[in-house]
């Protein structure tokens, strides 16, 4: 399943799986990023293809609610 272009100037919020400190991004930098740096516990947060599609997802089903 690919990542969704209709949503990459769309604010999706993800959650750092080491502390829960969710960052809100837009879409556009889900598609590219790979990891990223928590500012609250300074773990370096890797976000794979699977955790990406959990993301777009999830913002799916909001918007269709």
């Amino acid at each position: 399943m690919p990542l969704s272009d209709d949503m990459r100037d769309v604010d999706l919020k993800f959650e750092c799986p080491n502390c829960s400190h969710p960052i809100v991004r837009k879409g556009s930098w889900f598609i590219v990023i790979a990891s990223y740096i928590c500012v609250k516990c300074r773990a370096n947060v890797r976000i794979g293809y699977p955790e990406k599609l959990v993301v777009f997802e999830r913002h799916r089903k909001l918007r269709s609610q």
